[in-house]
């Protein structure tokens, strides 16, 4: 039986903010029950993404989205996981909390570099990706201490791209990003990755 009935009204977090074009559109009858079977993030199997009244939440969109994507990140759901990111970007705007940004493009890193090996195209996703989430760094920097205070916890733009580039062989490129991160307190073992690299350039040479 269909875990998710067409003449059921869409309720939920979907409903909420109003996704409902998007989950009946965007997503096959398939990928919206593999959704509703997978995604359990109380683990009480509570269909909480279209069931159930919400009259409010701190949560935003992306939040959920972004939250939502990093349970399909697996090969054999990175379509349902691609369609995920692809609109939470679409809904990515300067009203967007940054902290909530810095995770989505997290989410995106982590989908599209485990599944490089997979699609052509995934590799140079997680490369935009990793810049997308550099580009906010500062921003997200001050919203990680406003928030959390120090210390700061690794950055994952910073660290992906450093080994995307390490394996490129462009090591300048890695020292150069590793010294960036360092100086903007990002949690890391950067002083290692910028010795190895210059290591690696005297080798060369």
């Amino acid at each position: 039986m269909s875990l998710f009935r067409k003449n059921k009204k869409i309720e939920g977090e979907i409903g909420y903010f109003g996704l409902q074009k998007w989950w009946l559109s965007d997503l096959t009858k398939e990928e919206q029950n593999v959704i509703l079977s997978v995604y359990n993030p109380l683990g009480i199997g509570e269909d909480s993404l279209i069931q159930g009244k919400i009259s409010s939440t701190s949560q935003t969109v992306i939040g959920l989205l972004s939250g939502l994507s990093g349970w399909f990140k697996k090969p054999e759901y990175r379509e349902i996981g691609y369609k995920i990111i692809k609109k939470a970007e679409e809904l990515a705007s300067d009203k967007i909390p940054f902290l909530d940004l810095h995770f989505l493009y997290q989410s995106k890193i982590q989908i599209y570099y485990r599944n490089r090996d997979n699609d052509e195209f995934a590799l140079s996703s997680a490369v935009e990706a990793c810049k997308q989430q550099i580009s906010i760094s500062e921003k997200a920097k001050e919203a990680f201490i406003k928030e959390m205070g120090l210390p700061l916890p690794g950055h994952v733009g910073y660290k992906q791209l450093c080994i995307i580039m390490e394996k490129q062989k462009n090591f300048e490129e890695v020292i150069r990003l590793s010294k960036i991160a360092k100086e903007q307190g990002w949690s890391g073992n950067w002083d290692r990755r910028i010795e190895k690299c210059k290591k690696k350039i005297e080798n060369i040479k």
